[in-house]
């Protein structure tokens, strides 16, 4: 053979093992991609089951703190099974929720994806409002922030506060007898002090320099809470009265509070939660259930108020008006004339338990939660 022939056959050769090498190489970098691709593909598809497990939990710990009803009449220590439900497109969860006391709950909410192993655990601490507690958690019938003034012929009144109100039926007092059995307060006469719940929301300072009054917390109801769930918004000066309609109590009129003074009236079972977005002043007429105040607050007129009263500002009552129940006021009390603040613990016990929007699961902050810090 011609040494060029030798020569054309060696380089053929060679072209044709780099070839091979070339495709050898290919071939590994294919595979590797290969693998890692399939490793993304399961670390991805590990995660995205994590997540929707987790987000299933959630979902669940939500729903169930907004349709817990009657969370009441739950008993201290036991889990009550809440139910289970789908989440599109895999996943569901299940759920429980215990009383741990009158007012703070655990719900417990587990996320799993149809058909597969695992699942996703979240807890969360709830408080929800309890009118006995509350009214047990009172340091007086007047609770203020400022020194409270009775001039002569006005007083703070203690000696009903275990009495049905008149003209009120003794059987409308009769679910609150637990309540009225024990010592309802500390100390039944004003003593200038107002406790408040370091974990409910405080107001801060508006950008012009003046800080608008913020209503006293009601357990960890701080202001904002407070005032959203009101039934009833009010305007500056205003006399309630019972409205009827064919018949019926008339619920969306800022005017109706309720029917204190007549047992047999539609309204007398109506308890609304009247806020005021500043200063209010009731001139006469009645009204009855959870009164919230965000200024100064004037009773005149002969007017009577059944329930609770909170005032983020001065309180004062004039004439011949009259509160039954119990009073929490950030700013001073001032009773003139012939008025008087009566404690009444059936007013003040059903106004709360009437109170049904106030009475909604709120979270605990996990800053709050023992051993958080």
């Amino acid at each position: 053979m011609p040494a060029q022939s030798v020569l054309d056959v060696m380089r053929r050769g060679y072209v044709l093992i780099v070839v091979l090498l070339l495709l050898l190489a290919v071939t590994g970098v294919g595979h590797t991609l290969l693998v890692m691709t399939r490793s993304e593909f399961f670390v991805s598809r590990a995660r995205w089951e994590a997540l929707t497990r987790r987000l299933a939990a959630e979902a669940g710990q939500k729903s169930t703190a907004r349709v817990t009803s009657g969370a009441d009449s739950l008993p201290l220590g036991s889990w009550v099974p809440m139910g289970s439900a789908p989440v599109p497109p895999r996943a569901r969860y299940d759920a429980s929720v215990v009383r741990l006391s009158p007012e703070v709950f655990l719900i417990l909410a587990e996320g799993s994806l149809e058909g597969e192993p695992g699942r996703d655990r979240r807890v969360g601490l709830y408080w929800a409002m309890d009118p006995v507690s509350r009214f047990l958690a009172a340091s007086g019938i007047v609770e203020s922030g400022g020194p409270v003034h009775a001039e002569a012929g006005s007083m703070v009144d203690p000696s009903q506060l275990h009495d049905t109100p008149g003209p009120w039926r003794e059987e409308s007092c009769m679910p609150f007898r637990p309540g009225l059995d024990t010592p309802p307060v500390h100390a039944p006469l004003p003593r200038g002090e107002l406790d408040e719940d370091p974990r409910a929301e405080s107001g801060d300072g508006l950008g012009s320099g003046r800080v608008e009054p913020r209503l006293p917390s009601l357990g960890l109801l701080g202001h904002d809470a407070l005032v959203a769930g009101a039934d009833l918004r009010v305007p500056g000066t205003v006399s309630p009265a019972p409205i009827h309609r064919l018949g019926r109590c008339e619920v969306t009129s800022p005017t109706n509070w309720g029917a204190p003074l007549d047992a047999a009236d539609p309204c007398a079972a109506y308890k609304p939660v009247t806020a005021s977005e500043g200063s209010l002043i009731v001139n006469g007429g009645q009204g009855q259930g959870v009164l919230l105040i965000s200024g100064d607050a004037t009773f005149r007129g002969s007017a009577r108020y059944y329930g609770l009263v909170v005032v983020a500002g001065d309180l004062q009552i004039i004439g011949e008006s009259e509160i039954h129940g119990l009073v929490r006021v950030r700013g001073e009390v001032l009773l003139g004339g012939r008025s008087r603040i009566v404690g009444s613990a059936c007013a003040a016990l059903s106004a709360l338990d009437a109170a049904q929007r106030l009475r909604e699961l709120t979270p605990i902050p996990q800053s709050a939660w023992p051993d958080s810090h």
